[in-house]
């Protein structure tokens, strides 16, 4: 690494970290009312309310990074176009594409990390997030049934019921599909045309049942079947059993493999896996945009440009919103609208480069 390109990292590093800090501001100030409000009421106490503005910073931080990075960028190069030192680079031979290329790097590296936040910390946090308001809040009151109810068990299987009634405990063409270790490879399909759930000893029974071991490649029949691993009682199959939101990417695809597997509805799991894998890319992507658009020095163009810049990261969330919401209403696949923003983002940002260069 050259003493330029050092010069040009740590100027990028430094304004990210400030711009990241006054967006994470301005979305703690927006909830700390909320909370508050909570504390007063009652549904909070002070640890409790510590504790969930801790468990939104990961959520936050997803958020508002292509707005960091965008605008880092942007003051990063405008200070420098400012000082005159972009021409001077540029009269001695360097590239403008050679000198944004190491905070391009470094935009890479950020979305690698927002990636792994994504997946590992960010369905962590709000769980605790969500348990924290729960236990708030009075207790919702449960459907008397469901249909086309999923639920993923404490052990590596995953329930599909045509139907369940929390009243009768009682449920219709029941399947449990269960995985091996590593929750990746189907190794047994269980079918039954009848469940009862046994409140006394806390234990499904199943009528007529089919037992295809996968692995085996074997299957048998049973008239009745009971385990002792199959004791979720009915209530959980009501409440919003697979949330995509608090699973983890692998995790997510392999629900997913299941829900296919007894053709259930996946799309908000395909609109959540989509998002959240393009998503984390968004950062590189804006990068582009934000470290061309302060190339040219004009005098008082410095407001203009961070007006434009804000300007372009917000309107990256409008189209990211749209082609969710055109996803989710069946017009596209979900993981194709999830990367449009990307591709259209990633395209105007290269344009603005070579457009950078003079």
């Amino acid at each position: 690494m050259k003493k330029i390109d050092r010069y040009i990292t740590v100027n990028f590093v430094k304004s990210i970290v400030l711009s990241l800090f006054g967006f994470i501001n301005i979305f703690i100030l927006s909830q700390l009312f909320k909370v508050i409000r909570y504390v007063t009421e009652g549904r909070f106490g002070g640890v409790d309310a510590i504790y969930y503005i801790i468990s939104l910073l990961p959520d936050i931080i997803i958020k508002v990074m292509p707005l960091a990075v965008l605008l880092g960028g942007l003051m990063t190069i405008n200070k420098m176009a400012s000082s005159l030192e972009i021409i001077a680079l540029k009269t001695s031979g360097i590239s403008f594409k050679r000198i944004i290329a190491f905070p391009i790097m470094i935009a890479f590296i950020i979305s690698l990390g927002v990636y792994y936040m994504n997946d590992k910390i960010y369905p962590a946090s709000i769980k605790k997030s969500r348990e924290i308001k729960r236990g708030g809040y009075e207790d919702i009151k449960l459907p008397e049934s469901k249909k086309k109810a999923f639920l993923r068990g404490k052990d590596n299987y995953v329930y599909y019921a045509e139907s369940i009634n929390r009243i009768s405990s009682t449920s219709v063409n029941i399947e449990i599909l269960e995985l091996d270790s590593e929750f990746e490879k189907l190794t047994k399909i269980i079918t039954a045309e009848k469940g009862t759930y046994d409140r006394e000893n806390k234990l499904w029974k199943f009528e007529n049942v089919t037992v295809n071991n996968l692995e085996k490649n074997s299957s048998y029949t049973l008239p009745v079947m009971q385990d002792v691993r199959y004791d979720e009682e009915p209530e959980r199959f009501l409440a919003p059993s697979v949330n995509p939101k608090l699973l983890t990417i692998k995790e997510m695809r392999s629900t997913l493999g299941a829900i296919k597997q007894t053709g259930g509805n996946s799309r908000e799991i395909l609109m959540e896996l989509g998002d959240r894998t393009a998503f984390s890319f968004a950062s590189f992507v804006v990068s582009f945009l934000g470290l061309s658009l302060g190339s040219r020095y004009v005098r008082g163009a410095s407001a203009v440009s961070v007006a434009m810049s804000v300007g372009l990261g917000y309107s990256y969330y409008i189209v990211q919103a749209s082609m969710e919401a055109i996803s989710m209403g069946g017009v596209l696949h979900p993981f194709i609208g999830a990367w449009i923003p990307n591709l259209l983002f990633l395209v105007l940002g290269i344009y603005a480069m070579y457009k950078a260069e003079y």
